[in-house]
């Protein structure tokens, strides 16, 4: 298997090759070798729903998370390190976890009782302040998250009220 994606030129200027990319992939390698890797993780305080809401929302975030991990990994090296989708399993705890070296981000159904719940996330360096329910705010989340972890500057960190009233 050619693995062509790393014979792009490193720089942050256009290439021809970029019409093969999505804009997302263009973002991570340009986070990787020194062009602009700025990104802003925005979060929501979490809101309890119903159960089944809750469970429906993070399905949509870990299809996304799968489907963004798998565009900015075919932009980092093959010998380097990759981020790591990992399930949570065996526990009874609905949640997945982004990692990418000594960075992580994990995102589960805080289940109240057996009818609800709501999406948290949780990381020791990513997060807005000390408030322990907290949530994604949009659907830019995960390309962000993803340029935050292997970026090489620290993202910005918003706790975005206005999202609760959603």
């Amino acid at each position: 298997m050619n693995d062509i994606a790393h014979n792009y030129p490193p720089t942050a200027r256009e290439s021809v090759h970029d019409v093969l990319l999505t804009p997302f992939m263009v973002r991570v390698r340009e986070a990787t070798t020194g062009g602009d890797g700025s990104a802003t993780l925005v979060f929501r305080h979490s809101r309890p729903e119903k159960i089944a809401v809750a469970v429906d929302e993070w399905f949509n975030m870990r299809i996304r998370a799968e489907h963004i991990i798998a565009e900015a990994n075919a932009m980092l090296k093959p010998d380097g390190d990759h981020i790591i989708l990992e399930d949570e399993h065996g526990t009874g705890h609905l949640s997945f976890t982004l990692r990418w070296r000594d960075r992580f981000v994990t995102v589960g159904v805080d289940q109240e009782d057996m009818h609800s719940g709501q999406i948290v996330t949780d990381s020791p360096t990513l997060r807005p302040g000390d408030d322990d329910h907290v949530s994604p705010a949009d659907d830019q989340f995960m390309e962000e998250l993803a340029i935050s972890l292997i970026g090489l500057h620290r993202p910005q960190i918003r706790l975005n009220e206005e999202k609760n009233n959603e």
